[in-house]
């Protein structure tokens, strides 16, 4: 029996999501806006953008990311998994 390998993500389309100076506080209507992006973009449905590549784009980091989702009400994905990774320990 063989197992084939996970196919490739499609190429990645950039995320129109906007370049936060580093270290620069967000705050008010400027965070409402950068949050409503963000959740549009995680949301977008034909394609699965991760947490990750929009902490690149707009130079967040992960926590930043995954607290402005959270208080914004997103469900968030489950961690991706391949046959290659084996069994979930319990």
């Amino acid at each position: 029996m063989t197992t084939q390998a996970p196919k490739p993500n499609p190429p990645s389309s950039p995320l129109d999501l906007p370049s936060i100076e580093k270290g620069k506080k967000l705050t008010g209507a400027e965070r409402e806006d950068f949050a409503t992006k963000v959740v549009a973009a995680y949301r977008t449905p034909d394609r699965k953008v991760t947490i990750r590549e929009i902490c690149e784009t707009t130079n967040r980091s992960y926590g930043a990311i995954h607290s402005l989702l959270s208080e914004a009400g997103a469900t968030k994905r489950g961690r991706r998994r391949t046959v290659a990774s084996g069994p979930v320990a319990q």
